[in-house]
């Protein structure tokens, strides 16, 4: 990410990438500790989200395809 990323205006939506809370589900068997990734409004409402990348580079790399991407994407339904 560029140095400019972590500056925005307050009334604009935002990405926001984060490391998942580690989670105990059995005596041995833990989830989270992934990085994770959520597009928010301004307000801070999230809009999407997306998880399960292994590395930060991994969920950035994410982030940057989307950003490039989405104002080309078509939107496809499924019946």
């Amino acid at each position: 990410m560029s140095a400019a990323d972590g500056l925005r205006r307050p009334d604009q939506p935002y990405f926001e990438i984060y490391r998942a809370d580690r989670v105990k589900l059995t005596s041995i068997l833990f989830s989270g500790e992934d990085w994770r990734w959520r597009f928010c409004s301004s307000a801070g409402v999230v809009i999407a989200s997306g998880d399960g990348f292994g590395s930060q580079r991994a969920c950035v790399a994410a982030v940057e395809a989307l950003r490039e991407g989405a104002g080309t994407a078509t939107l496809r339904r499924r019946s």
